[in-house]
């Protein structure tokens, strides 16, 4: 692997939940019960249909939200509304996180399946909101999801990266199968590794250029120009 400094990339992208805080944290357990759970309450489903159509969803679509929407034809924002309903103790303020995202030369952005509020939330609970300069969010991708080429067509778009500046960015991301479309765009592309996405990732390994632990030791590896 070639040796990353903070100024190598002019674009550095990275994916919410799961990337920015460790997700060993269990957050996104919260966010996959409430997932079932408004499945349950709005389709009337029991607890395990629900959880079926969830993985199925996700599964065949790439997002649960875009299968139910196609499918059941569920509100949204309504759905989103709901599932990002929970609170985070588990999170703190991130001083040294902060610090490093700050020593990042080049723009940051967020890039996630989530919606903007559910984003806010997560960063603004760990300190870093203010590292950022944008938030794509599902809504902004007009509910078009990662892994989807479509959506990294508009990310690019709405982030401003121009294609001779793709080649300059740096994309990461929990989920292997979402670097995919990216690494074929031209980013260079880090992997957060999971157990929960071990499987995908032996499937998309080709499309991986770094691996890390989590997103502080992916930081902490990066050296500074002089």
């Amino acid at each position: 692997m070639k040796k990353l400094f903070n100024d190598s990339f002019e674009n550095w992208i990275f994916d919410l939940d799961n990337t920015i805080y460790d997700i060993k944290a269990g957050l996104f357990v919260k966010i996959s019960e409430r997932i079932t759970q408004y499945i349950m309450e709005v389709l009337s489903f029991t607890k395990e249909e629900a959880n079926l159509v969830r993985s199925d969803m996700y599964k065949k679509y790439g997002l649960t939200l875009t299968g139910l929407m196609r499918e059941y034809e569920i509100d949204p924002d309504e759905y989103l509304d709901f599932i990002h309903d929970v609170t985070h103790p588990e999170l703190q303020y991130e001083e040294q996180l902060k610090l490093c995202l700050n020593n990042l030369s080049g723009r940051k952005f967020i890039y996630t399946n989530a919606s903007q509020d559910h984003a806010k939330k997560i960063l603004s609970a760990m300190g870093i909101e203010a590292e950022f300069e944008k938030i794509l969010d599902i809504k902004a991708t007009h509910y078009v999801p990662k892994p989807d080429p479509k959506s990294y067509d508009i990310m690019l778009k709405i982030f401003g990266i121009l294609s001779n500046k793709v080649e300059s960015s740096i994309f990461i991301e929990d989920t292997a199968k979402n670097l995919k479309p990216a690494k074929l765009l031209g980013l260079k592309t880090v992997w957060m590794e999971n157990e929960r996405n071990l499987e995908d990732y032996k499937n998309h390994a080709e499309y991986v250029d770094y691996k890390y632990s989590d997103l502080k030791s992916f930081l902490n590896d990066i050296s500074y120009s002089n």
